[in-house]
């Protein structure tokens, strides 16, 4: 079982637990309600050391990006974040990522998972692929970084305490080295969970220290610990994928991410596959549903409309702020308008009402994450 390096820390607060990709990690700690009030009301504490990061670095460092990712990190400054996404050779998405320009000739990818429940890590493996012939060293990170995000409102007060960085100047989908409660670390004004908020990358052999500070500096404004089930609850309420979203060779253009892709710059793994799947037309679109009785759909449930099934539910939460259950799935296009009514089945053969929503119901400009 892999453990991130705050795991004695947080298993002094006695959260439950779950094991996902081999990983165990904190599911509650109080009740998801209150873990996801804090973030939207106070702010919130997420462990995310579970992260991939695989950084590039030489001559064709940007030539090893270019050819893995559907974005253009060509375009990205130096500090930058870059949200993309890998595809496979017939365009469907492995995985989507962040990448972060760090030097001139230094990059990082992010991605969900260091390594998955079998320890495999295609991202690396696909790094170390094509970067064959090239001048680029390619080097897993992960074990040697913790991620904290600290999500919410009062996230940069908090941050205020530990750090003399400029976090006014510090906008969103940008990092910034800088010291932090006395470690060094890379400060990233992101998030996964729709509000003000930053991750913060720091050296395992500080993890105890920087979170004991992160708790001291929190307590005066009401830093919650927060666990597995209201992050989910969170994401969902802002439409974000996770992997089992974009299963099945799903694209970025199905999925909702086809702003992304960025055809004009070259060759990249799954482009011409891609290309032939975007001039053939696309049945279906991801779209978020919203569950009009108590119930909370589970993965693979079914989606109907008139007795005719249309697709299935990749997932699903309850979101808190919002008051209802919220699922993805997938339907054909015409059907894929807000408004749209249809009918989830559940195992038993229950039926339950819901309806497409906008796809990010929860601040859907995206004011409250941009502060």
């Amino acid at each position: 079982m892999k453990r991130s390096p705050f795991f004695g820390e947080y298993a002094e607060h006695q959260p439950s637990f779950a094991t996902v990709q081999g990983w165990e990690v904190p599911n509650e700690f109080t009740t998801a309600a209150e873990e996801h009030q804090a973030v939207r009301e106070r702010v919130g504490l997420l462990d995310w050391s579970t992260t991939g990061e695989f950084e590039i670095q030489g001559p064709d460092a940007l030539a090893v990006v270019q050819r893995l990712i559907v974005n253009d990190a060509a375009r990205m400054e130096v500090n930058r974040v870059l949200y993309t996404s890998i595809l496979d050779n017939n365009g469907g998405i492995i995985s989507d990522i962040t990448v972060y320009r760090l030097g001139e000739e230094r990059y990082m990818l992010m991605t969900a998972w260091g390594s998955n429940a079998a320890d495999e890590r295609p991202e690396y493996d696909l790094l170390l692929e094509h970067s064959q012939g090239l001048n680029a060293y390619i080097f897993d990170a992960s074990p040697g970084v913790g991620l904290l995000a600290i999500q919410g409102p009062r996230s940069k007060a908090l941050l205020r305490e530990l750090t003399g960085a400029d976090l006014d100047n510090l906008q969103y989908m940008w990092a910034l080295p800088a010291q932090v409660a006395g470690s060094r670390a890379l400060i990233s004004r992101t998030g996964y969970t729709g509000e003000l908020g930053y991750e913060i990358l720091v050296p395992v052999e500080h993890a105890h220290d920087f979170w004991g500070a992160l708790m001291e500096a929190g307590a005066k404004h009401g830093l919650a610990l927060v666990g597995m089930v209201a992050a989910f609850s969170l994401r969902m309420e802002k439409g974000y994928i996770m992997r089992f979203d974009c299963a099945g060779g799903r694209t970025p253009y199905e999925v909702g991410l086809g702003w992304t892709v960025k055809l004009d710059k070259g060759e990249f793994l799954g482009r011409e596959a891609l290309v032939r799947r975007k001039e053939a037309g696309f049945r279906d679109k991801l779209v978020s549903l919203a569950v009009q009785d108590d119930y909370v759909p589970a993965t693979g449930d079914a989606i109907l409309q008139g007795g005719d099934q249309l697709g299935v539910v990749t997932s699903a939460a309850f979101g808190y702020t919002l008051g209802t259950a919220l699922a993805l799935g997938y339907l054909p296009q015409p059907l894929a308008a807000a408004g749209t009514r249809v009918t989830i089945v559940d195992q038993a053969g229950n039926t339950h009402p819901a309806m497409v929503g906008h796809r990010s119901p929860y601040d859907p400009e995206g004011s409250r994450l941009r502060g």
